[in-house]
This record gives C-alpha cells, sequence and structure tokens, in this order.
C-alpha cells in the first residue's frame, strides 16, 4: 500500500491519552489547515472519544487492523515517547518520524545518562533513535542531554515546545473550561498538587494535607489533587478535589494559580509560564538515593522548596514575588529556553515542507 503524503498520524503516553505535544501539534494542523492533512489518532480500547476532539482528527484504536494499515501508510509518525516491537512501526522510505518526548526539560535523568536501565529497554530505545529524523528541544539543556544520552545525531529542532504554547497566549478560556469542569466558583484561585511517582508505585500524597494548605491559603482557594496517571488506585483527597482523571495536564496547568510538586518536569513548564510553584519534598533524602539521579541540584532551583507542611505553608505566607520572577527570569536564561509560544507553528511550518515540498527522507 502506498504511503499518503498528507496522512500524519499520533499518539501520545503509549496511547492512554489526547495530550501533550502531540495533541498541541494536530490540534493547530486541524485549526488552521482544515482538509489539508489526514490527521489520525490513536487511542486504546476502551479509551473514550475526547471530548472537544477537534473537527478533522480522526481516531483509530491501538493494534486494530486499522492502526497497522494507518501506521504503515502515513507519511508522518509523531509521538511523545519511544516506540518498541509492540507498536509494530516498520519504518519505511519516504516516512518521517518525529520525536516530542514528554517534558520541555527534566529534573530525574533519562536514557544514557540514566544508571541500571533494563538492556531490554536500552536495546529498542536505540532502535527507535536509528528511525527518528526530526526530535524537538525546548532549551539548549535539554539538546545537550539529547546529544550526549538520546543515542541520536540527527537534527533537532530547538523551537521550543509544542504543549507550553498555550502559556504565551489567553489562557481564560481554558481556565473557564477547568473550572465549570469541576464546578470551581468563578473568582476563586486554584491551587493544584501534582506529586510524580515513586518507585514503589504506591498511590499516595506523600504527607500533603489539603485541609491544612486550605486554611494556610484560606477561603479564597481551592486545592485540587492531582496524581501521576502512573499509579494505578486512589487516594482519599480530603477537602481537595480530585483532578487526577482529567485528560489533559497542560490545562490544568494554564488555569493553576500555584502549582505544589516535588520532582516533577511539571515545575519547569510553570518556569515557562512564569507562574507560582513550590516543591514540597518531604522525602528528599531517600528519592535522591533511590531513584536514578537528578540533572540537577534541588536547592538551586529558583522554587520555594519545604519538606514539612509547616515548611510549605510558611512559604505561601511570606511569598515574594518578585524575588519569585527575577529568580525565574535568570533559570530560563540559564538552560538557554527556547520557548516563545511558536513551538506548534514552527512544527506545522516543517510538515508544510515533508509533506508537500521536495525533500525527502
Amino acid at each position: 500500500m502506498p504511503l499518503k503524503k498528507n496522512k500524519i498520524l499520533f499518539w501520545a503516553d503509549n496511547f492512554k491519552s489526547f495530550g501533550c505535544s502531540p495533541k498541541y501539534i494536530a490540534t493547530r494542523l486541524a485549526r488552521e489547515c482544515p482538509g489539508k492533512y489526514d490527521l489520525v489518532w490513536v487511542l486504546e480500547r476502551g479509551r473514550p472519544i475526547p471530548e472537544g476532539l477537534p473537527e478533522g482528527i480522526r481516531i483509530v484504536r491501538y493494534f486494530s487492523m486499522q492502526y497497522l494499515q494507518e501506521i504503515a501508510t502515513a507519511k508522518v509518525i509523531i509521538c511523545n515517547h519511544r516506540t518498541g516491537p509492540y507498536h509494530r512501526f516498520e519504518k519505511r522510505k519516504g516516512q518521517y518520524y518525529i520525536q516530542t518526548w514528554h517534558s520541555s526539560l527534566r529534573l530525574k535523568k533519562i536514557e544514557g545518562d540514566a544508571p541500571l536501565l533494563e538492556p531490554e529497554y536500552v536495546a529498542y530505545a536505540k532502535a527507535d533513535s536509528q528511525k527518528i529524523d526530526l526530535l524537538l528541544s525546548g532549551c539548549r539543556f535539554s539538546t545537550d542531554i539529547f546529544r550526549r544520552a538520546f543515542w541520536y545525531d540527527g537534527e533537532i529542532l530547538e523551537c521550543g515546545t509544542p504543549r507550553c504554547d498555550g502559556f504565551f497566549g489567553d489562557t481564560e478560556a481554558v481556565r473557564e473550561k477547568v473550572f465549570s469542569y469541576y464546578n470551581i466558583p468563578k473568582g476563586k484561585k486554584l491551587a493544584l498538587y501534582a506529586p510524580t511517582f515513586r518507585k514503589d508505585g504506591k498511590p499516595s500524597l506523600y504527607g500533603f494535607s489539603p485541609e491544612a494548605m486550605a486554611q494556610s491559603l484560606g477561603d479564597g482557594w481551592v486545592i485540587g489533587c492531582r496524581l501521576h496517571p502512573n499509579l494505578a488506585g486512589s487516594v482519599d483527597t480530603g477537602c481537595g478535589r480530585n483532578m487526577t482523571g482529567y485528560p489533559d495536564m497542560q490545562e490544568l496547568l494554564q488555569s493553576c494559580d500555584l502549582l505544589i510538586t516535588d520532582y516533577s518536569s511539571s515545575m519547569f513548564d510553570m518556569a515557562i509560564a512564569g507562574k507560582a510553584c513550590v516543591l514540597y519534598m518531604p522525602d528528599l533524602s531517600a528519592y535522591q538515593e533511590k531513584e536514578r539521579g537528578l540533572y540537577f541540584d534541588v536547592t538551586t532551583l529558583p522554587f520555594p522548596k519545604a519538606e514539612t507542611m509547616e515548611a510549605l505553608c510558611r512559604c505561601m505566607e511570606t511569598w515574594d514575588e518578585e524575588g519569585y520572577k527575577n529568580g525565574l527570569q535568570a533559570f530560563c536564561r540559564q538552560i538557554g529556553s527556547f520557548e516563545t509560544g511558536t513551538a506548534a507553528q514552527t512544527v506545522a511550518q516543517r510538515l508544510e515542507t515533508i509533506c508537500f515540498g521536495r525533500i525527502e527522507k
């Protein structure tokens, strides 16, 4: 079956969601170029069709016969995770593979920088890198990581992160959508607690108390809790709204007024947005000892830090807005940020050349 030069196949988070950078590229193409591309999004069987799916994006189910046909005939494949044998992505001559990765910047070490990776993962990660034609980078620091540790020597497009473009525009419509979804009264502020996962895989709030946070912030705030999607099960969030099931983390970040996290790369998205973020790390010593190593000394990061709920509450009571903003700006200069809100537009321009230009790879 021949390749279809206008067909682009997308997925994110191993077919579990309609999100991350692939979503924002697909959405831009559907909105700005209606009918020009055949936009195909892959979801696991059983996953619901996303609410508000843009017209022009069609859904296929992973490992259906249709999926196998689509991945064999798409001109372009765009995803945010490694591909492995189970993807059945046997790259054909003329196909073009764009890897967006799943963070603008990260605290935890990845790929060749991470110790003790499973040999099986290393083997298919290296095979995946051989297929990639274009890798997106959000900052110079990430480019250096990709060059050193990604087993990849191809083109890196230093354009920023498509999923972060929304921070540079009007976020009010997204905020209204999220507040309506959770029935949060207009005029309230949202503090989002979003920890990353630990190796034990147990769902937990890790000592965070929504009640103490609500008391510290006052009546004008609503507390939301979102566990990492890798965690199974649920926990009692007390007075906090359980936002783990919301389909798009980026929309939550655009809508919140404060992010409380620990070791999650979402902290760097908040730095890009210039929004308030505090690191609550009650298990910092144990995490550093047990996890796969960190790119930064967390004590040098530009976010207030706390290891107890009491200290976390004090952070909010003594917040220095000007000092915080200056710290974020210095950090973005340090990492060499490429974020300008135009990443999806830059990728769309490249796709025009790939699909309809004379350059073939």
